[in-house]
């Protein structure tokens, strides 16, 4: 009895051993302090500018921040159909305060959080995924970025240009990825939708007419996405993050649908006729947005290296898109959902923001461990004009348009500088200058001082130690 106690117990120790030595462990990550001066109390994601009539968001502000540190693990398991399978778990510690859920007008939630003298973040789940690797497919299942937050700029803010040039999805996700002929690929996936930002909820109350369902909201299908791409040393290869990478060009596109109830119940059987139902003796509605978006990258190397060595190498990037509903992708702090009022139904209806954009950087190493970045990028809507956003009765008989959840921003840019001095692999420093500007579609006043836009500008020191 004795021996068979001490054998199940040695037993119990061996046999999860022998299972975690069929996988490999790794740990990766950065340490990242970031510290800047900024002239609107913005956060350490760069965001929308709050109107230079507000006083209370255009005075300088200088934060210290080590919150944008992250780590992961990479999990190398083992063979299986013929695949290779590896896993990668990462987590950061960002919170709403921290500018990743942007806010979008003055006044907003996030601003003007107390800090303490310690302040603590919460981790966030980041990516969490894992594959099976054959010579030219891939199959990804878990939460990874979208394939249309692949092409970073390399700025010193966390989270760059995701107001203007791109995106920062990352979803839950099924997808599939095939090379051929050498330097193609293709891939599909589908996941989780996100619906555009809007602060109302999705109910059937009927005392709530234009107050409650106006701007809600529900997913009703996942999001699908596609890319082509295309890859090939023609004239050499130029720095991507200090990894020489060659000519490359890619197109992706992404495409939900969301559902959403008609607000005045009462009269929405005389519009739109589509799937109609009956609630508490009243004929409603079920109505759909489709946020949609197409994007295309381009990276130069106009400089090339046909070596390690990037000194004295130059490339450009590029990238552009169009769409509706871009919050659904990953940017931040638009305004999708607008509403839309017919005067003579006294109906709410809704649509989606369009908008196109992108972003332009230019990279030139001085030496390998010195080289500089400029970048360029801007965003602008289209399909509705400063007069239809008029603070007119809705049931004027016009076309007045209003806004759920935010500000509408008629166009932002802005510009940065960075010069990085990397003198191993395992430090980075970088120093940074950017100018921001945000221009709204309607004037606010206060007192007797009118504004449609707001300007900012950051001085920022980043240092990174990558394990």
């Amino acid at each position: 009895m004795k021996k068979t106690i001490i054998f199940a117990l040695v037993l119990a120790l061996v046999v999860p051993s022998v299972a975690l030595a069929a996988a490999e462990f790794s740990l990766g990550g950065f340490i990242k302090l970031d510290t800047f001066w900024d002239s609107s109390q913005d956060f350490k994601n760069i965001a929308t500018i709050n109107r230079n009539n507000d006083r209370d968001f255009h005075h300088g502000k200088v934060r210290f921040t080590a919150q944008g540190s992250r780590f992961n693990f990479t999990i190398k398991g083992p063979k299986l159909f013929g695949a290779t399978t590896t896993g990668f778990l990462e987590v950061d510690f960002d919170t709403t305060e921290s500018g990743l859920a942007i806010p979008a007008a003055a006044g907003a939630a996030g601003v003007g959080v107390a800090r303490s003298a310690s302040s603590s973040y919460t981790p966030r789940l980041r990516h969490a995924m894992f594959r099976f690797n054959w010579p030219e497919t891939e199959l990804l299942l878990g939460q990874y970025w979208s394939m249309l937050c692949e092409w970073w700029p390399e700025l010193a803010q966390d989270g760059p240009f995701q107001v203007t040039g791109i995106p920062t999805a990352r979803l839950g996700q099924i997808r599939v990825t095939q090379k051929f002929a050498g330097a193609f690929t293709v891939a599909a996936l589908i996941g989780e939708g996100n619906l555009a930002a809007g602060n109302r909820s999705f109910s059937p109350n009927e005392s709530a007419v234009r107050t409650d369902r106006g701007g809600a909201q529900a997913g009703e299908m996942p999001q699908i996405q596609g890319k082509v791409a295309y890859e090939q040393d023609l004239w050499g290869k130029a720095a991507y993050y200090g990894k020489p990478t060659p000519f490359t060009v890619q197109v992706a596109a992404g495409l939900q649908r969301n559902v959403f109830s008609d607000d005045n119940a009462a009269v929405a059987r005389n519009f739109f006729g589509e799937n109609g139902f009956n609630l508490n003796g009243v004929v409603t509605n079920n109505r759909y947005l489709y946020p949609w978006m197409v994007m295309g990258t381009l990276f130069i190397p106009v400089i090339p290296t046909h070596s390690a060595n990037l000194a004295g190498t130059a490339s450009l990037s590029t990238q552009w898109y169009i769409g509706q509903g871009l919050e659904a992708f990953g940017f931040a702090g638009l305004g999708s959902n607008l509403l839309h009022w017919s005067g003579t139904d006294f109906l709410m209806d809704q649509e989606l923001g369009k908008r196109f954009g992108g972003y332009v950087q230019g990279q030139y190493y001085f030496t390998n461990q010195w080289f500089l970045t400029a970048a360029w990028a801007m965003s602008r809507g289209f399909g509705v004009s400063p007069g239809e956003t008029d603070a007119n009765s809705p049931f004027t008989g016009q076309r007045v348009w209003a806004i759920t959840g935010a500000d509408l921003i008629s166009y932002q840019h802005e510009y940065d500088l960075c010069v990085w001095y990397r003198p191993i692999q395992a430090i980075k420093f970088g120093l940074q200058y950017a100018y921001t500007r945000t221009n709204y579609l309607q004037n606010t006043q206060v007192q007797s001082f009118q504004s449609k836009f707001g300007d900012a500008h950051r001085v920022e020191f980043v240092g990174f130690f990558y394990f």
